[in-house]
């Protein structure tokens, strides 16, 4: 009987726990729960499959017209539960299932056969075509769709507007891919020169370190036309040639060591197998800046991110098209700040206040 009582109160705390919400900012900071959430999954891409999932706002109704959030692979569900209760549909895509920390375990030929960077740019205007051809049934307004996201979700979203290389030809280009606002956190723009090698580079640290290899460096990468070197196999099996290679040559195991840690150059993940100097390229956010000026946009930062040389840059080089965009750096913090209890919620307010501002929210009344 008492097992069975332990059952019945178990079950109850399962139910009880699927019905409340996520967490939502309160005036004094706390959190405060609501009624339950409706979500609905759909399909936006039958092949290969993708799915989103969509969460409606209280008192929802497909005849609204209500603005709505894209998130591109970003998780704080206190802010998407934020922007639900102001009254956004908040929409949370699947994209394109990009697993380069398998890569070391795969052969040359089964990389070649996985999903890719290009296909998640791909998706994520697909996503904007489904909203806006399917605006009606969502109760969105096609005219106010954000799209959002943290670190490389916030270069996909950026990409989502602006990239013109990589399209499935399955969408139907006559729907516009391209956000009505862009809200960007610790963006990860212009990965060819945060993931990618600069021949210039791997030169002069292999010659400072191990010289007797700069001869055989055709052999463990390859150089191309816009300066940067490629790996011709996993950065685990170059560090074995290298071993091997020494040892045939004569060389001294210090210099094949010393080699060894320049190869560490190509990062761990080999991200360059994976995604191809000419794919890069199309996707380097200050190099495919439109002509067009940019939606009402908000870019995120931390002083202290390790990524700030880019997002500096990429700035720096906006500016110089003539974009404009507000921009919000936060003192002190680095990658992802947005998560730390003490400035989530002072981001989630300056992202309202930028939505409020732009009519993708209504504003406060004096």
């Amino acid at each position: 009987m008492r097992r069975n009582n332990l059952i019945t109160f178990a079950l109850f705390v399962v139910l009880f726990a699927s019905a409340v919400t996520d967490a939502a900012f309160c005036d004094d900071g706390a959190f405060a729960q609501s009624q339950p959430v409706v979500t609905k999954n759909f399909i936006y891409k039958p092949n290969p499959r993708r799915t989103l999932t969509a969460y409606f706002p209280d008192g929802w109704k497909a005849s609204d017209k209500r603005s709505a959030l894209v998130i591109f692979r970003c998780n704080i569900p206190a802010q998407r539960e934020h922007f639900r209760r102001l009254g956004m549909v908040i929409i949370k895509p699947q994209l394109a299932p990009v697993n380069s920390g398998q890569l070391p375990k795969l052969s040359l030929d089964e990389i070649t056969s996985l999903p890719r960077p290009r296909n998640q740019v791909e998706d994520t205007k697909s996503v904007i075509r489904y909203l806006r051809a399917n605006a009606d049934s969502l109760g969105i307004d096609p005219q106010r769709i954000v799209a959002t996201g943290t670190s490389g979700g916030g270069d996909l979203a950026l990409q989502s507007c602006i990239n013109e290389s990589f399209e499935d030809s399955n969408d139907d280009n006559s729907v516009s891919h391209r956000p009505n606002g862009l809200v960007l956190y610790c963006p990860a723009f212009d990965g060819i020169d945060i993931w990618f090698v600069k021949t210039d580079e791997l030169l002069q640290r292999t010659n400072d370190a191990a010289p007797v290899f700069v001869p055989h460096l055709k052999r463990f990468a390859r150089q191309t036309p816009e300066g940067y070197s490629v790996p011709l196999d996993h950065r685990v099996n170059l560090i074995k040639l290298a071993e091997s290679l020494g040892k045939d040559e004569g060389i001294e195991g210090a210099e094949i060591a010393r080699f060894q840690k320049v190869l560490e150059l190509f990062n761990a993940r080999d991200w360059q197998l994976l995604h191809p100097v000419e794919d890069a390229l199309k996707m380097s956010a200050s190099r495919i800046l439109p002509k067009d000026p940019l939606p009402p946009t908000l870019m995120l930062f931390g002083d202290r991110d390790h990524l700030a040389q880019y997002q500096n840059a990429f700035v720096e080089n906006a500016r110089a098209a003539g974009k404009q965009f507000d921009l919000k750096v936060y003192k002190g913090v680095g990658h992802s700040f947005m998560t730390q209890p003490a400035f989530e919620k002072t981001s989630t307010q300056d992202v309202e206040t930028f939505l409020r501002r732009n009519e993708f929210l209504p504003a406060v009344a004096d």
